[in-house]
């Protein structure tokens, strides 16, 4: 049974018969953490903008849903920039495996990270980390390459660091609050990083702003910047700190319909707003971002609006 068969009995049960007139989308995204919030509310907000019905189709995964976009499955789906320039160029995490149907919709909201440590831990800066408890995850897990990434911006390695290994996020998380890691990689302001400094106090790592560090870095994430966080901004940072950006992104399959890409789109264009108000996660959001060029093709939808709009980057 295909995702657009069960979106379509969903709006159907829940809207009614009216709905069945609508045009209907699936969205891959997870079912837990920041990629499910921003799912979500990017779901309701595009469902509520007009005749476009948009519903989260909520996987394990980022790489569980991506081949179903590129085969037609699901309509939309988000992820980092990074996942999703790797997916589609078949390199990095995604080896072997390119996913050359999708194509760029929006460039939606800088997601900002770093790694924390206790407040009270000698550890004062990235070099530091020599020695020390580091969670390390599965070879081309996205973990792993940021975390590898995170060591790149020192010149360093995993082979510099005590490795803990880790399956996946929470449970580096949980390594973190226990004490059997030092130091865990965590969405700036997140909420989970509030509770530990509520708990314990925590201080976030300031990564090398050089451009030579920052190359080192894009050579395992493609397309990530710094960005200087000031002080106080966040729990955690008491003095200006450069944590990781890289920007979240709504794609698409070559094969969705222009319209139905240019009302996804223009949607977006109109709940702003609404999208602002729904959580931390959309900090950073405008609507002039969303066409920004992250070094992949765009949809010809999604380029005919921004056009009109006058934001295309020609």
């Amino acid at each position: 049974m295909s995702f657009k068969y069960l979106a379509g009995v969903t709006v159907a049960l829940t809207l009614g018969a009216t709905a069945v007139a609508a045009e209907l989308a699936a969205l891959g995204s997870t079912a837990r953490g920041g990629t499910s919030q921003i799912g979500r509310s990017l779901s309701a907000a595009i469902s509520e903008a007009g005749d476009l019905q948009m519903r989260p189709q909520e996987l394990a995964n980022t790489a569980d849903y991506i081949p179903l976009v590129n085969a037609g499955e699901i309509e939309f789906g988000i992820a980092n920039v990074v996942q999703l320039t790797y997916a589609i160029t078949g390199t990095g995490m995604s080896e072997g495996r390119p996913n050359d149907n999708l194509q760029m919709v929006a460039t939606l909201m800088p997601f900002r990270s770093a790694y924390i440590v206790r407040k009270d831990s000698d550890i004062q800066t990235l070099a530091d980390l020599k020695g020390k408890r580091v969670p390390v995850f599965a070879d081309k897990a996205l973990g792993d390459y940021v975390t590898r990434g995170y060591f790149a911006n020192q010149d360093m390695s995993l082979d510099d660091v005590e490795g803990v290994a880790v399956p996946n996020f929470p449970r580096m998380w949980a390594s973190f609050a226990e004490g059997s890691a030092d130091v865990a990689i965590v969405v700036v302001g997140a909420g989970n990083s509030r509770e530990y400094d509520a708990s314990f106090g925590i201080r976030y790592l300031s990564f090398d702003d050089s451009p030579e560090a920052l190359e080192r870095m894009r050579a395992l994430l493609p397309q990530n910047y710094l960005q200087e966080m000031p002080a106080g901004s966040v729990p955690g940072i008491e003095k200006p700190t450069n944590v990781n950006v890289f920007d979240y992104t709504l794609f698409a399959g070559k094969d969705v319909s222009e319209d139905m890409v240019y009302d996804a789109v223009k949607a977006i264009w109109e709940k702003e707003a609404d999208l602002l108000a729904g959580g931390p996660f959309w900090n950073g959001f405008t609507k002039e971002i969303m066409s920004k060029d992250v070094g992949l093709e765009y949809h010809p939808g999604a380029i005919k609006f921004y056009k009109e709009m006058g934001v295309w980057p020609e």
